[in-house]
């Protein structure tokens, strides 16, 4: 074994051990880097392909008629095209389908569905579909670390913890805003806390951040927002303003689903013409309608207190968002609630300061506690809800007003409309499944190479006798014998004595399966939790010697110590 093969196998082993380790913190930093420095290329590419079609504003200024009706329907074709040149069977993408991936592949990604989601997302959000781009962030984000894990050959457990760290690195490369990325993994796409894995998220998040600080500035896209601290006697409104946006959160979601339930059955490029039809027919009643949600904030600030254009702002969003996502255009939905919230809150501010109250609602604090309510009732994600915001605003002061309208706003959603999260809700729509069992949950975070029997003996056809005399001295040391085939393949067999047999020496032979070192101690107990016994040895290489061996107790002690 070379010095370099002798430092990858300790790394590896390091690894696999569900611990926070200084291998999984820099592999997470590395991985958190790649991710980062993909999201700047989209970023990038999103910027330039605006310019090219004639968007110098970021939809501020509406382009010509013409360019407006035409851009989402040749930006449909393309994506139609894209798609049929990648010979993807299902499009299947965003943080939904990285859910999924994360339960059942531990977060691994197809590079068939990541270059359409690069691909795709650029092409949308230059048409102006109502869109966000932290969908296309977080599947970009998981496909570039998982991708670094993968080449050095990572154990499965540890390429799931990779695949948050990209995720977090590219919502903070996104939108400069690391805690709200950290939690956002947690709460929405890992759905768990565990300290071994958010240690290394948070270096990732903080490199993605760094990264785009030094590339595109520290502004946050919200910088045009300054919030006050809100009076305590408009609390009550605060807290109003989160049941209307609770409502709205459901309206939104339930419109949504049923436009995925009503073109499920279409084909695909029947789904995106139509989602792009609808937006270039909405572009040329209501200009503002194009973009991603974010811009509707901009249009919110130019028409303040006009209820008549924010009325149609509203319904337009509505619209455009809910046909756009549903119809599978790839695009990511938290930026589309965030314009349909600040629509919502501006609307509501509007209406309670023609009250003549004593003191005014103040615009810019009222438009954000719109954004935070929306997103926790649509994504059922109040922590993150709360931090995105107040990153976004970097404003400490809104941090209990924001608190107020979460609330409501969350417990309206999930109590009293027994509303789904809206990812849960698309994977459900999808028939993609998103929950294990909490056997499963409990031994993906273990690799094989950190409870595998090193000391074992492997027998090449040996005789009985031989057999014999190494099973009297291997007393604690497990016994494998290997035998070619027909086909001249290896078999193994794990060998005991048959305990039942008296004084004689009768041997008991039991065929054994092979893992590779990087697989968790979840798919060991596939291969033997319907006997309840027995073992698997573990491979380096393809077709190489067993290098350790799993046991059945092995296993039912690790499930034990981490359940309890």
């Amino acid at each position: 074994m070379t010095h370099v093969q002798a430092i990858k196998k300790t790394l590896r082993r390091q690894l696999a051990a569900p611990t926070t380790t200084l291998a999984i913190c820099l592999l997470g930093l590395v991985g958190g880097i790649a991710a980062a420095l993909l999201i700047v290329v989209f970023r990038f590419a999103i910027e330039q392909g605006a310019y090219l079609v004639g968007n110098f504003s970021h939809w501020q200024q509406p382009l010509d008629n013409f360019t407006r009706f035409a851009l989402p329907i040749a930006a449909a074709l393309l994506i139609f095209l894209l798609f049929s040149l990648s010979r993807s069977r299902r499009v299947r993408m965003g943080i939904p389908y990285v859910i999924h991936r994360m339960k059942q592949h531990y977060g691994m990604l197809p590079w068939r569905s990541t270059v359409n989601q690069f691909l795709g997302g650029i092409i949308a959000l230059v048409a102006g579909f109502s869109v966000g781009r932290e969908g296309p962030a977080v599947h970009l984000g998981a496909a570039a670390s998982t991708w670094v894990g993968y080449h050095v050959d990572t154990p499965k457990n540890a390429i799931r913890t990779l695949a948050a760290c990209g995720i977090a690195a590219a919502i903070a490369a996104s939108f400069n805003t690391p805690i709200a990325a950290m939690i956002l993994v947690m709460e929405v796409v890992l759905r768990e806390y565990k300290v071994h894995i958010f240690i290394p998220v948070m270096l990732a998040a903080v490199a993605g951040s760094l990264i785009t600080e030094q590339i595109f500035g520290p502004a946050s896209e919200l910088a045009m927002l300054s919030s006050t601290e809100v009076p305590n006697i408009q609390l009550p409104w605060v807290v109003a303003l989160g049941v209307i946006l609770g409502i709205s959160g459901v309206i939104f979601k339930q419109l949504m689903l049923d436009v995925m339930n009503t073109v499920k059955d279409m084909s695909l490029l029947t789904r995106l013409l139509f989602a792009a039809f609808i937006t270039a027919l909405l572009a040329l009643i209501i200009p503002t309608s194009l973009g991603p949600g974010l811009t509707a904030i901009q249009q919110v600030l130019q028409h303040q207190a006009e209820l008549s254009i924010l009325f149609t702002l509203l319904l337009a969003k509505l619209v455009a968002s809910a046909i756009a996502l549903g119809m599978g255009i790839p695009g990511g939905l938290i930026g589309a609630v965030f314009g349909i919230g600040a629509v919502v809150a501006a609307l509501f501010t509007t209406i309670v300061n023609q009250l003549q109250l004593e003191q005014l609602l103040q615009y810019d604090t009222y438009i954000l506690l719109g954004m935070a309510g929306i997103l926790a009732a649509c994504i059922h994600a109040p922590m993150a809800a709360l931090l995105a915001i107040v990153e976004l605003s970097r404003s400490v002061e809104i941090i209990i007003p924001a608190m107020l309208v979460i609330v409501p706003a969350y417990l309206i959603s999930s109590q009293l409309f027994n509303s789904k999260s809206i990812f849960i809700a698309q994977l459900d729509a999808q028939d993609l499944p998103y929950q294990i069992p909490p056997v499963q949950v409990a031994l993906q975070k273990t690799g094989v190479e950190n409870m595998m029997e090193t000391e074992f003996k492997l027998l090449l056809e040996p005789t009985q006798n031989e057999l014999l005399d190494v099973l009297e001295k291997s007393s604690n040391q497990s016994v494998i014998v290997m035998n070619v085939d027909e086909d001249n393949q290896p078999v193994y067999r794990l060998v005991t004595y048959d305990i039942g047999a008296g004084d004689s020496p009768s041997l008991n032979y039991m065929p054994i399966n092979g893992l590779k070192v990087t697989s968790t101690l979840a798919e060991v107990w596939d291969e033997l939790s319907g006997a309840r016994r027995g073992a698997v040895y573990i491979y380096d290489q393809e077709q190489g010697e067993p290098c350790g061996i799993v046991t059945w107790e092995t296993v039912r002690k690790a499930l034990q110590r981490e359940l309890s």
